[in-house]
């Protein structure tokens, strides 16, 4: 999968020595609340999830800073965040996608960024809708489907692994 270029960052396929950045990210309790994965401790934890699956494929991305003089105490190429694209439904070629950013960067609009990119990437690659599964009360993320384009299309619910938290979610759609 290529790289993807925005204007702050690089989004560059997840591969094995940026697991244990992405582990951080994906195991901090507050920024991994509501991220259907469980609260991850090392990179170990997630190598296989980059195993590829030509039933059910998915595009992992690890989003790193790129060089600019106003990211002043920010190291260039720092993973700062997450994204994904991964086919939910072959028969209506939808497509689910999955965000998240770094707690100390949150409120910055590096997931807006990531969003409008794999928004791109799915245009490119002839996808027809996009879903986003948030849940509802993950306010933060809504906005951020909502300033790229997408609306509710329905409700629906997931268990966060490895729990029984239940977490209500509302399901963006953004046909493209």
């Amino acid at each position: 999968m290529k790289s993807i270029h925005t204007q702050r960052l690089h989004l560059k396929a997840t591969v094995q020595a940026d697991l244990d950045a992405v582990a951080a990210i994906w195991g901090d309790p507050e920024g991994g609340k509501f991220l259907p994965d469980p609260l991850y401790k090392s990179g170990a934890e997630i190598a296989e999830i980059l195993e590829d699956d030509p039933q059910c494929p998915v595009y992992y991305f690890a989003a790193r800073l790129l060089a600019s003089p106003s990211f002043q105490g920010l190291e260039k190429g720092e993973i700062i965040g997450t994204c994904s694209l991964g086919l939910e439904n072959a028969a209506s070629r939808e497509y689910s996608i999955g965000y998240t950013v770094k707690k100390d960067h949150w409120g910055k609009g590096y997931a807006g960024e990531m969003v409008c990119a794999l928004i791109d990437l799915a245009r490119e690659l002839g996808i027809k809708a996009l879903l986003a599964p948030i849940a509802q009360a993950n306010t933060a993320s809504q906005r951020v489907a909502e300033k790229c384009g997408f609306s509710v299309a329905g409700e629906s619910a997931f268990t966060k692994s490895g729990t029984d938290i239940i977490f209500p979610t509302f399901i963006y759609k953004l046909n493209l």
